[in-house]
């Protein structure tokens, strides 16, 4: 990476990279290796890929890293998994929001300065080129806008929930996302899944990232060093 590294890099699907791509402040999910490495992963299964993750972030301990999970689930496997197991589509939510807060706390107790992102809002898979993205799936796509964006509000308010009970930072810009109608607001909408940079302003805008003080030991052994942003001005372990 050429000039200065920024304090602050994305970790996880592909809205990790187009939410803050090019950003001046945010490095997105491909800047250290020139792909996302967590294209398509989900907050459910994210401790399958531990390590994998770990790879990722063990050079970046003395870094603010944002974890960008979730719509994956919302888009495809919420609805998929309530009819293949019969399971009500508020406890799948549940589930998947403990499972990614409990793998995030563990990784903070380690030393690692995270922060999760809200799920984005879910975008318009009518368009042709999303219904010939949706030719591809190897998934039924069942769920129907309308519950897509329940699901996305339910899953936010368990991780606001999930977070605060772990003290994980929780990123909560999701009104700032969407218009009047719940529907994604028009400047920021990249394609029909996903958001643009302009996210990452909103998320310099409205979230404390502050001083991290000095970390705890990371598994390598390596303390973070002390990280001090030049805005917000609150103070977020």
């Amino acid at each position: 990476m050429a000039g200065r590294t920024p304090q602050i890099f994305t970790v996880g699907d592909s809205h990790s990279q187009r939410c803050f791509e090019n950003h001046p402040l945010i490095a997105d999910s491909t800047r250290l290796y020139g792909c996302n490495k967590l294209d398509g992963r989900t907050a459910y299964n994210i401790a399958r890929h531990d390590r994998r993750i770990r790879g990722i972030v063990e050079p970046l301990a003395d870094r603010h890293l944002i974890f960008v999970f979730g719509e994956v689930d919302v888009r495809i496997h919420i609805k998929y998994q309530h009819r293949k197991r019969n399971v009500a589509t508020g406890v799948l939510i549940r589930e998947t929001a403990e499972r990614y807060t409990d793998y995030v706390a563990g990784l903070r107790a380690e030393g690692y300065r995270i922060h999760v992102f809200n799920v984005v809002p879910t975008g318009d898979f009518s368009t042709p080129s999303a219904l010939r993205w949706r030719s591809r799936l190897s998934y039924p796509f069942l769920a129907s806008r309308a519950e897509r964006t329940r699901y996305t509000e339910e899953m936010n308010r368990r991780l606001a929930a999930c977070c605060r009970r772990r003290a994980i930072p929780f990123i909560d810009i999701y009104h700032h996302l969407v218009d009047e109608t719940g529907r994604r607001r028009a400047e920021l909408v990249y394609d029909f899944s996903h958001l643009n940079s302009r996210t990452a302003d909103l998320v310099m805008a409205h979230h404390c990232f502050g001083r991290a003080g000095t970390a705890a030991p990371v598994a390598s052994g390596r303390p973070a060093a002390p990280t001090t942003l030049s805005r917000p001005t609150g103070i977020l372990p």
